[in-house]
């Protein structure tokens, strides 16, 4: 499942999800007293958890600190759902695009007011917030040294800026080949994948401890400013024009697709550039949005095809989910 899943690596934090069977609806060998995610009855909406969600601002349940969270950010509101239920269960009140998360539950929340604003897991204000230069797109947490990458739209040339340890002040990297960047994502290694732009369509790398990237071209059977993901073997690459998920294998100089997997029904609002679609990816878990009244599929990886659960829908009316996390809470 990953965050990916921005996106939340899976090294060093796979045992956590599969430890408290987050994930082990889906798999053979762990049982539990919970129910699969979305399974039937699993949203109750009182009128109180109505009343607060059409409010908007900032407001969770007290047992929110508890609970394993599910984050979805959405064009008006970053929402929070009970993770494996799928209950409405607060917001944050803050409008973000795409969301990662690091292995302490924290979350952020890149916006387009040129910052990056992290939340405690299931906190209601903000424990920080983080001048990202320009305007944030995504963003990825290196499972190795807790670095935050966020890949920055500028005037000029993009450019990504990693914070140490997620704490200011940052530092700036940039691609010669690359004009535009998308999303982001980590491996198990600390290895930094980025999507994007420029002279042509590129995945670029940023090696762990390096401050050059090496860029690997994309064909016109990608889409760029798709999901960049670790899913426990692979980094992948999702498309949101053919609702793919590629699994790669990176040479020096060449880059191969060695799985596909097909996600039927997988609905986003993708144009071509903007918005990007952040979805989240994990073991054995893919999540996005399954409809526009609100609904998020989750589909098993690598099978993909038609959705083995739906969440929701946790909103009145239609909308467009544009990222998705989890946050594991503390034990």
């Amino acid at each position: 499942m990953v965050q990916e899943m921005g996106e939340m690596t899976i090294s060093g934090f796979r045992r956590y999800v599969l430890s408290r069977c987050a994930v082990a609806a889906m798999l053979a060998g762990c049982s539990g007293s919970q129910p699969p995610i979305g399974a039937p009855g699993a949203m109750p909406q009182t009128s109180t958890l109505a009343t607060q969600a059409a409010r908007g601002g900032s407001w969770m349940l007290p047992e929110a600190k508890s609970e394993d969270l599910l984050y979805v950010a959405t064009g008006d509101n970053v929402y929070v759902l009970s993770y494996p239920h799928g209950k409405l269960i607060g917001s944050l009140g803050i409008v973000g695009n795409n969301l990662c998360s690091d292995k302490q539950g924290d979350v952020f929340v890149p916006t387009g007011a040129y910052e990056v604003v992290e939340y405690a897991h299931g906190g209601t204000s903000p424990i920080q917030t983080l001048n990202a230069g320009d305007i944030p797109l995504g963003c990825a947490v290196d499972p190795t040294s807790g670095n935050l990458a966020v890949t920055n739209e500028a005037s000029g040339a993009g450019e990504v800026a990693i914070f140490p340890n997620a704490k200011a002040p940052s530092t700036w990297y940039r691609d010669t080949e690359i004009y535009t960047y998308g999303l982001c994502g980590y491996d198990d290694k600390g290895n930094l994948f980025v999507d994007g732009s420029g002279s042509g369509n590129f995945l670029a790398e940023l090696p762990n401890g390096k401050s050059t990237f090496r860029n690997y071209s994309l064909n016109n059977s990608f889409d760029v400013y798709g999901s960049v993901q670790w899913d426990g073997k692979r980094i992948t690459l999702s498309n949101p024009t053919t609702q793919q998920i590629y699994r790669l294998r990176f040479g020096k100089l060449s880059l191969t697709v060695v799985g596909t997997t097909q996600i039927d029904g997988w609905q986003n609002n993708y144009s071509g550039h903007w918005p990007y679609v952040q979805t989240w990816l994990q073991g054995a878990e893919f999540i996005a949005q399954s409809s526009s009244l609100a609904k998020l599929g989750v589909w098993l990886y690598p099978k993909g095809g038609n959705a083995n659960e739906v969440i929701g829908p946790f909103k009145s009316g239609s909308v467009s989910i544009y990222g998705v996390t989890v946050s594991l809470a503390r034990k």
